[in-house]
């Protein structure tokens, strides 16, 4: 007698292995699209950095011209974004928010003037809480609708 697989083993294998790989192949759009948007918060996350780092430099540039003449108080050019401002790092000066979106350059930076748009809005919002204490708040908005956005206290500690 000949011993070897039925009919029905073998279909109940296929069955198994079947829904095994339409399992598998669910999972890869979901991958792909978690991959994008882990980018897409990676990115918005350095460019938040960047903000407040923007904001930084100027206070540092205002105690450089301080140091020069004295007349340059520290948070010169800061005070006037309550209500949100655009930089990038080739902007002297802050700019009133108006929503537009940054854009990749060939050198890869980001900016406002030049390169390929990209799909991300930043907004720079800067309060002053007492006389020698600014509260800097860098938003990225997402293109899925949220946003990321990190908080910063900077002083006058000069």
């Amino acid at each position: 007698m000949k011993k070897g697989f039925t009919i029905i083993e073998i279909s109940i294998a296929m069955a198994v292995m079947a829904v095994g790989l339409v399992g598998i192949y669910a999972l890869v759009p979901r991958v792909i699209k978690t991959i994008s948007l882990n980018k897409d918060r990676f990115i918005a996350s350095q460019l938040a950095a960047e903000g407040l780092e923007l904001v930084r430099n100027k206070r540092d540039s205002n105690w450089l011209e301080q140091s020069v003449a004295s007349t340059t108080p520290w948070n010169s050019g800061l005070t006037s974004c309550s209500s949100g401002c655009e930089a990038d790092y080739n902007d002297l000066s802050f700019t009133s928010y108006q929503g537009r979106l940054l854009k990749l350059d060939s050198n890869g930076f980001y900016n406002y003037e030049s390169g390929e748009e990209t799909k991300f809005r930043r907004k720079i919002t800067i309060n002053a809480e007492e006389e020698d204490v600014l509260s800097v708040k860098a938003e990225v908005f997402l293109p899925t609708g949220g946003s990321f956005s990190l908080e910063e206290k900077l002083y006058n500690w000069r």
